[in-house]
């Protein structure tokens, strides 16, 4: 479900229509998060530390207003839940984008999550098309599990403005550093919809999920 936000009353009109006349409007930030508590309870529940992290992260984008805000058929939208969509690697070594629709309940989000993933896993095709949604109501989501790294950035498309306004995530391979476990987080955004402060917050929440996924998990 989503609401439409009349440009006339949105409340940054005009952050919208300077960074609207881009191109590509959009910026990424890389900072490094603390995952300590995450990886101690993934190797505790041998669960999967890729579901682990996309539900703390998509929980705490959607708790940020303007990351739920999107640009579709010309319309400012905001949407009450966003869904999380990301690669996997098929057992021919070609990736594939799936997702499902966002679910609060970690325990019902994980069991789909694991059912999403190992079908593509064991999929034997390959389908034509790369991104199959119109509604543009994702996260585009995808980590390197391979390398630890100091930031990145995305492939960003001009001018196709429905697709700028989703915004990118990305995660390293995690570090031990001092006994804390870190990991590198982009987030890229469109700065039509979100400036600085929104995407600091986003952060922040998602740092707190990290730190708190024990009772989040529960």
């Amino acid at each position: 479900m989503y609401k439409v936000i009349n440009l006339e009353n949105f409340k940054k009109r005009k952050q919208y229509n300077w960074f609207r006349t881009f191109s590509n409007p959009c910026y990424g930030i890389n900072v490094k998060m603390d995952i300590t508590e995450v990886v101690k309870y993934t190797k505790e529940t041998k669960t999967s530390f890729f579901i682990n992290i996309l539900y703390l992260i998509t929980i705490g984008l959607n708790s940020v207003e303007e990351m739920r805000l999107r640009e579709v058929n010309g319309e400012i939208r905001l949407y009450d839940t966003i869904n999380p969509t990301f690669t996997v690697m098929t057992k021919s070594g070609v990736y594939e984008n799936t997702g499902f629709e966002m679910i609060d309940d970690y325990k019902t989000f994980y069991a789909t999550a694991k059912q999403v993933i190992d079908h593509i896993k064991n999929q034997d095709f390959i389908k034509e098309t790369f991104n199959d949604s119109l509604l543009y109501n994702d996260y585009y989501m995808t980590c390197l599990p391979w390398l630890s790294i100091n930031g990145m950035t995305h492939p960003l498309c001009d001018n196709n403005y429905e697709s700028l306004s989703c915004p990118r995530v990305c995660w390293d391979k995690y570090v031990e550093v001092d006994n804390k476990y870190l990991m590198t987080l982009n987030i890229t955004v469109n700065h039509c919809f979100v400036d600085g402060y929104p995407l600091s917050l986003a952060f922040k929440n998602i740092q707190e999920n990290f730190n708190n996924c024990r009772n989040l998990f529960k």
